[in-house]
């Protein structure tokens, strides 16, 4: 009586770590999210060879921000990454990205090249971006991005410099990752529209050259 038993506890425990393995080696899903800003298809432009030139360039940005992981703040001196929310594109270049079509919307006539990457010849026009922050903050719910923008001419002399605040609202909830994301987008766009309308005062929209 007693071997039979043996024999069947022998029996489950076989049973039961031949279902333990199927477990452990059955794919496991990949629930990482990538999240992208600004990247779609545009129509393509047309420009003259006597175009402007102008340079954009993005002097500063944080550091943190520019990692694969999206960042937030959760206390007045802490900051939460999630390694399953990541961006597909470092959000430095997403954003030098979407200015740059911004300006070169406004100004047609106008060759926008993001400096060092794709830079071409002299630049008749320079606009620099710097960074300080861009905050998600999950405890007020508010993304705020602050930083200063400067247009130079050819020959790095000054134009114009401001400093830019923009600020949007977010939802707590299950989605909200999505909406931190299309946020940020907005307040990319709104940055690149405010630089354009400045600019329209030192580069006229017909693109004629100073």
């Amino acid at each position: 009586m007693k071997r039979k038993i043996e024999i069947e506890n022998h029996l489950l425990f076989i049973i039961l770590l031949g279902c333990a393995g199927c477990t452990l080696f059955q794919p496991i899903s990949d629930r990482t999210r990538l999240f992208e800003i600004g990247f779609r298809n545009h129509p393509a432009i047309i420009l003259s060879k006597q175009s402007l030139h102008i340079h954009l360039a993005l002097d500063r940005f944080p550091e943190y921000l520019n990692c694969p992981l999206i960042t937030t703040k959760i206390g007045p001196h802490e900051l939460k990454s999630n390694p399953l929310y990541r961006w597909a594109t470092p959000l430095s270049e997403s954003t030098l990205h979407m200015v740059r079509h911004s300006i070169q919307q406004s100004f047609p006539n106008a060759w926008v090249y993001e400096f060092p990457k794709d830079t071409v010849g002299a630049a008749n026009f320079i606009v620099r971006l710097d960074i300080d922050t861009l905050e998600v903050d999950e405890t007020s719910h508010q993304i705020v991005l602050n930083g200063l923008w400067t247009f130079l001419d050819g020959k790095q002399e000054l134009l114009y410099r401001s400093p830019f605040t923009f600020c949007e609202s977010f939802k707590d909830g299950e989605n909200q990752c999505d909406e931190i994301v299309a946020k940020i987008e907005q307040i990319v766009l709104r940055l690149g529209d405010a630089i354009t309308q400045e600019m329209v005062a030192f580069l006229p929209k017909d693109g004629d050259r100073p």
